[in-house]
C-alpha cells in the first residue's frame, strides 16, 4: 500500500494505492488520527486505486467516523464496486457523517458547500 496526503480546498485527502487490510490498516488509522489531532474535521480518502479492503480497513473507517461525527464528516472518493458494496453491507453508507463520492469533482463540490472549519 502507498499512502500520500494532498489537499482539496484545504481538506486533507488520503490518496491510497493498493489494498487496505489488517497488515497496513494501522498506518491508515494513524494518519487519520494525526489529522484529527490537528483539528481537521473533514477528511477524504481517495479510494480510486484501492482494489481490496478487508475488515481492518472497515475498522479504521468506523473509528475515524466516531471521532469525526460531532462537527465533521468522513468521505471516500470513487471506491470500486466491491469496496462500495462492503461499505453498504456494514452500514457506513447510511451514516449521515459518512459520504461516498463518485469523483473528485463531486467531493470538491461537497467540500466547498459543507466543510466546517
Amino acid at each position: 500500500m502507498e499512502l500520500t496526503i494532498s489537499r482539496l480546498s484545504n481538506v486533507p485527502v488520503l490518496n491510497i494505492v493498493g489494498e487496505i487490510d489488517h497488515g497496513n490498516a494501522p498506518t491508515v488509522g494513524a494518519t487519520i488520527d494525526e489529522l484529527i489531532e490537528q483539528k481537521q474535521r473533514t477528511i477524504l480518502l481517495d479510494l480510486s486505486q484501492v482494489d481490496y479492503m478487508d475488515s481492518g480497513g472497515i475498522s479504521v473507517l468506523l473509528s475515524a467516523l466516531r471521532r469525526l461525527r460531532e462537527g465533521g464528516w468522513l468521505g471516500v472518493i470513487n471506491p470500486n464496486a466491491n469496496v462500495r458494496r462492503l461499505l453498504q453491507i456494514v452500514g457506513l453508507a447510511l451514516d449521515a457523517s459518512f459520504r461516498v463520492f463518485d469523483s473528485v469533482e463531486d467531493a470538491q463540490a461537497a467540500v466547498q458547500t459543507h466543510a466546517r472549519p
